[in-house]
């Protein structure tokens, strides 16, 4: 099921990256938007890039991507697109930054792709087809207890502000340790089992999106605030299976 959508956003995923690379490579400069975080012109490249290959190959669907692409679907699937995730590292010239691209069917995420460029790793997942990386398949830790947990968040401000500060504070207390890279990094992390536990309060659905399904398909469970696995939210947290319970009640999820 979606092979050729996943082709599609692989490919076009890997694409973008090498266009990305290029102005990476460069003297590329940032502006602020709105909210004070960084754009560069390799963000609205590479974001028509895939714009237009997407709108080609499936022309019903919708898109919405994160430098201003809106195309109104006619088919009730949609591609969220996110050109360059971790702008910040990018113009700081630090590897942990992706490509990510999306499909939602209705409600449901059913496909998602993260091209780190950097780094030459991608992960895909899609429904029902397990999540992979670098073509290996990939599962979340069997880890269970939260003292043997490694943490990682991103924006502990925004985290602070989206969760309650008190149990953020017990939580970070309570892990291993805590470490922390950028959101999409983390993710793939995580879903590889080399982290336990993702903390995010500041996101969009192109944020989310693939982050949803990869910890879906790679056995992680993806929670919002109420108990609910939107990505509409602007936070979640992505943890192994095990330590489910112990989060929810730490973090006061229903």
């Amino acid at each position: 099921m979606y092979e050729r959508e996943l082709d599609v956003a692989m490919r076009t995923a890997r694409d973008a990256g090498e266009l990305a690379l290029r102005y990476f490579a460069s003297d590329v400069r940032a502006e602020e938007k709105e909210d004070l975080s960084p754009v560069t012109e390799a963000d609205r490249e590479c974001e028509k890039v895939i714009g237009r290959v997407l709108s080609e190959n499936f022309p019903e669907d919708g898109i919405v991507g994160e430098e201003g692409t809106f195309v109104s679907s006619r088919s009730g699937r949609r591609w969220l697109i996110d050109p360059i995730d971790g702008t910040r590292d990018f113009v700081r010239r630090m590897p942990f930054w992706s490509v990510q691209v999306a499909l939602q069917v209705d409600a449901e995420v059913v496909l998602g792709v993260i091209y780190l460029p950097s780094l030459n790793e991608i992960a895909h997942a899609a429904l029902g087809s397990g999540c992979h990386w670098n073509g290996v398949r990939i599962r979340a830790s069997g880890i269970s207890q939260v003292e043997k947990a490694i943490l990682t968040v991103s924006g502990f401000r925004s985290v602070w502000d989206a969760w309650p500060p008190d149990a953020v504070r017990v939580l970070t207390e309570k892990c291993w340790t805590v470490r922390a890279y950028s959101g999409c990094y983390d993710v793939v992390m995580l879903a590889r089992g080399k982290t336990d536990i993702w903390l995010s309060g500041s996101g969009m659905e192109w944020d989310y999106a693939a982050a949803r399904i990869a910890a879906r398909e790679s056995g992680a469970q993806f929670l919002i605030r109420d108990g609910s696995d939107r990505i509409d939210a602007g936070h979640c947290l992505i943890c192994a299976p095990g330590l489910e319970p112990a989060l929810r009640k730490i973090l006061q999820i229903p």
